[in-house]
């Protein structure tokens, strides 16, 4: 069994989350195309919203995924990027969200 990761959630936020996870799970699963055509900008894009974002949604650790696969795809290091992508897969699969009272 694994362990989840329990975030609270600002209230006046509640309902943008389940939209925002699902989100964080489509580019995970356009990830691996993007590694296949070698896209860098398209990565470092994606790896830039999901920085400037996560801490917005009270997901700080998703902020740090994306700036850790930002700066990769910018050096084009595809490996960081795949072992980064898969911390956040299992981040996406463990956490779970509770109000923030």
């Amino acid at each position: 069994m694994t362990t989840p990761i329990i975030v609270r959630i600002d209230p006046d936020l509640w309902a943008l989350i389940p939209g925002y996870l699902a989100n964080r799970q489509h580019d995970l699963a356009r990830l691996p195309g993007l590694l296949e055509a070698a896209d860098w900008l398209a990565l470092a894009f994606m790896g830039h919203g999901m920085k400037g974002s996560g801490g917005s949604y009270g997901f700080d650790a998703i902020s740090e995924y994306g700036a850790r696969i930002e700066r990769a795809a910018q050096t084009a290091q595809g490996d960081v990027v795949r072992g980064v992508a898969a911390e956040l897969a299992d981040y996406l699969a463990r956490v779970e969200t509770l109000p923030d009272t």
